[in-house]
């Protein structure tokens, strides 16, 4: 069956000889035979319009979904520089971009292992609930205050097997509640002092208000009951995080890192052109890439559209942005 990746090597973005650094080779005829069967020859396409297709039809439902986790919730992805993590991402990032008028890339060094590597540096968290049902005005300060301390100390006893000291641990109370008779809850955090002194009226206080924002109401003011359902304690463990290495200022020529030339296809002129390919590990900050081109890495490429350029920053991670936001961009890049 035809895939993304053979989509991807017959518009040129891949180099069937340089896959995982050559590790692994790729079929360049078998690919092409998937396309044209599965794909060109129903549609009454060339391969390389059907291979296009493909690309874009990826790049649009990408973008749909970058949209149903921003547009969706009030936010404008305009505002947001995307990062792009994965070894295929870069390859499609700046059409996603562009499709959202997103200006500004992000492209971590090792960007296909950027998920894993988050994993590892990421702090240690642990969720407790417990349901806890009745009327808030009702229940018992010293009992509710002894099952959220039971809960906290479950946690910490968890987090100290997994060598976090207690001073690297932060807990996070917060209750399940609604109004009397209501389907759903509201989640609300609360605060250790509210915990230690059972002060079910500070909790109410930050109840009424955080149902007015979600739900557009408040029933405060006729005095309807609260009802708690469940008790939450979020227990973190703060890990050590690395610093991550500077690297000096290395001027804009990438020459240095240049590979050799290779027909790309370019969406926006529906044809192939050549195209300067460039090692990404060579590549040092202040490297300045202008589109189109391709930037190859053993487990990442990165497609640089005609309408972008690229730059290393300090860190050895790719922004690329839109040749008209330049002085912006770089402002912010190389400070």
């Amino acid at each position: 069956e035809p895939t993304c990746t053979d989509a991807d090597l017959i518009l040129g973005y891949l180099d069937k000889d340089f896959f995982a650094g050559g590790k692994i080779k790729l079929n360049y005829d078998k690919a092409a035979k998937a396309i044209e069967e599965k794909i060109a020859k129903k549609l009454g396409l060339s391969l390389t319009e059907a291979a296009h297709g493909m690309y874009h039809v990826i790049n649009v439902n990408m973008a749909s979904g970058v949209r149903e986790v921003s547009v969706k919730r009030g936010y404008d992805p305009r505002d947001f520089p995307l990062i792009v993590a994965g070894g295929a991402g870069p390859i499609h990032a700046g059409m996603i971009a562009l499709e959202l008028e997103i200006p500004h890339i992000i492209i971590p060094k090792e960007s296909s292992i950027f998920c894993a590597a988050g994993m590892l540096l990421s702090d240690l968290k642990h969720d407790y609930v417990q349901t806890y049902p009745g009327l808030l005005h009702e229940l018992d300060p010293e009992d509710f205050k002894k099952t959220v301390f039971e809960m906290e100390e479950r946690g910490r006893e968890t987090l100290r097997k997994e060598n976090i000291p207690d001073d690297r641990i932060e807990v996070v109370y917060s209750l399940d509640m609604r109004y009397l008779r209501q389907y759903h809850e509201v989640n609300v955090i609360i605060s250790r002092d509210d915990v230690e002194k059972g002060d079910f009226e500070s909790i109410a206080k930050k109840f009424h208000p955080m149902h007015d924002k979600l739900f557009g109401y408040s029933l405060e003011d006729v005095g309807t009951p609260i009802e708690l359902i469940n008790i939450r304690v979020t227990c973190y463990g703060k890990t050590e995080k690395f610093v991550m290495r500077e690297e000096e200022y290395a001027g804009e020529d990438p020459s240095h890192a240049w590979k050799k030339k290779r027909k790309v296809y370019i969406p926006d002129v529906k044809d192939y052109q050549d195209v300067d390919i460039f090692d990404g590990h060579k590549l040092r900050h202040g490297n300045k890439i202008t589109g189109p081109a391709v930037i190859e890495q053993v487990h990442t490429t990165i497609f640089v559209p005609p309408q972008y350029n690229l730059i290393c920053d300090k860190y050895g991670s790719f922004t690329m942005y839109l040749k008209d936001k330049e002085e912006e961009v770089l402002r912010r890049v190389l400070g």
